[in-house]
């Protein structure tokens, strides 16, 4: 066996994050781990990388007890992880990311950018990455960070593998590319932990499948031998409806209204409705909505806002106007990772609990509150560093900090990403709420049944421009695919 976990437990002060958890995974094969968010895959994946240490149990590598203190002594034991969030430095090479800690030296021993460059594009070659080792990561698009992140994994001589939601930003092709990868890399041997929310990738390449509720372990069974609704009935502990999706509202009158100079194709959102924006990885959907929230310019875009044109030249002077935006890369531009939950809720709106240039802390520490538990938030105190919050509680927090701005146009940016099935449907009904209460939203996705279970109208995107614009009843998956490839006739 190559990893045996037996009673591993993790306490934080006031918060038992793992309980007894006993599990055994082997070389050669793809192991999901899956549950709702709190229910201790991030704990139990700290634990494992070296992040954390364990308050009681034991970690046992091919029958071995290990201690893996930190990081690099997990790294030295076998173990990668590729984390959902990124932790690529943005000022650095793609190859210097790759080997960073590593860097290779010449004969002199004196650091060879020339090797690190030749060993670099060796790894990109050898699983069919498509980068360049030369570029500056703060140049790359979020779904070219997650490749470095995995580039920087495969480079190391590990026998485990720890992908952490790994295709939530990659394209279709390059999620069918890191199977290709995966499987490659189960042929040889390697035991991959396969982290994940979408059932029909943990049903598509995973050979057993690990459940978490609670901190504590549930089950593991064969992938063959079981159903996703037995897995979502395990992760929440009860059953839910996954073919409801949301019901249209009437229409309202128009509120925001966007037009080109230049003869692309412009759009409408009305009052109550849900606008899904769907296209491939580089279509222009975030630049679209960066140009609407005033972070990218483009001087042939008019926005008209209630019948006002309207110039925002921030996200603050945006906010302003009632217009938030729910960024899809939380960790880079969402988290304030030094605050606590309650200041990252609140961090858009302290105008509004402000007196005279003084904040009252009491009123923020309501109305935030407040938000947070509507949201079901799980966290032992909103105190807490909003590091120490699961990626889908995270989310919640970011989502809570928009909604006390009292948006009157909301743009979500892949707000379900790492976001598990309960999870993803107490989104859903809060657009829905939202919509009911007049909101205008625009909801970007690159999940198609998400953007079919969830939007009243379809925005389709092909390199930068708006190639179809309908309501959902009247698309199929198979038209916005063609539209979004450019192959619709």
């Amino acid at each position: 066996m190559l990893l045996e976990i037996k009673g591993l437990t993790k306490r934080f002060p006031g918060v038992l994050a793992l309980e007894g958890v006993d599990f055994t995974a082997e070389a050669g094969e793809v192991h999901a781990l899956v549950g709702a968010n709190g229910a201790g895959k991030s704990t139990l994946m700290n634990l494992l990388s070296g992040v954390f240490r364990p308050t009681e149990g034991e970690i046992l590598i091919d029958n071995r007890p290990v201690q893996l203190s930190s990081p690099g002594v997990a790294v030295s034991c076998g173990v990668s992880t590729v984390y959902q969030e990124f932790s690529s430095i943005p000022q650095l090479t793609v190859a210097q990311n790759i080997f960073l800690g590593r860097e290779p030296c010449g004969k002199s021993g004196i650091l060879s950018h020339k090797k690190m460059r030749s060993d670099a594009r060796a790894i990109l070659d050898k699983y069919n990455l498509d980068l360049d080792e030369t570029s500056l990561v703060e140049t790359l698009s979020v779904a070219n960070l997650q490749l470095v992140e995995i580039a920087r994994a495969l480079s190391v001589d590990s026998r485990i593998l720890i992908l952490d939601e790994p295709t939530a930003v990659l394209s279709l092709p390059e999620q069918e590319n890191l199977f290709r990868i995966i499987e490659s890399l189960k042929q040889q041997g390697m035991l991959i932990l396969y982290v994940s929310h979408r059932m029909e990738e943990i049903f598509s390449i995973s050979d057993r499948v690990t459940v978490l509720r609670d901190g504590r372990k549930i089950d593991t069974v064969q992938t063959a031998d079981i159903s996703p609704q037995d897995i979502i009935r395990m992760m929440i502990g009860h059953d839910i409806d996954q073919s409801k999706g949301l019901k249209a509202n009437s229409a309202g009158d128009t509120i925001l209204e966007v037009s080109f100079k230049d003869r692309r194709r412009g759009f409408k959102v009305l009052e109550g409705e849900i606008l899904g924006v769907a296209g491939l990885v580089g279509a222009g959907r975030t630049r679209l909505a960066r140009k609407l929230i005033g972070l990218e310019a483009d001087e042939d875009m008019d926005v008209i806002l209630h019948g006002d044109k309207i110039d925002p030249k921030s996200p603050g002077h945006a906010i302003q106007h009632g217009i938030v935006y729910l960024t899809e890369n939380r960790k880079y531009d969402g988290l304030f990772a030094n605050l606590s939950v309650l200041k990252n809720t609140t961090a858009s709106a302290l105008e509004r609990f402000s007196s005279y240039g003084f904040l009252q802390q009491k009123n923020e520490r309501q109305a935030g509150t407040e938000i947070l538990d509507r949201l079901h938030l799980v966290a032992s105190s909103v105190d807490a560093p909003i590091s120490d919050l699961s990626g889908g509680n995270q989310q919640k927090a970011i989502f809570g900090r928009a909604l006390l701005c009292n948006p009157r146009v909301l743009i979500c940016d892949e707000p379900t990403r790492g976001v598990d099935v309960g999870a993803k449907e107490e989104i859903y009904q809060l657009l829905l709420g939202l919509a009911e209460q007049g909101v205008a939203i625009i909801f970007i996705s690159s999940e198609m049944k998400e953007l079919f279970a969830a939007a009243h109208r379809l925005l389709v995107l092909h390199e930068g421009e708006i190639v179809e614009d309908l309501p959902t009843d009247q698309l199929t998956e198979e038209k916005v695919l063609q539209a979004a490839t450019g192959t619709a006739a």
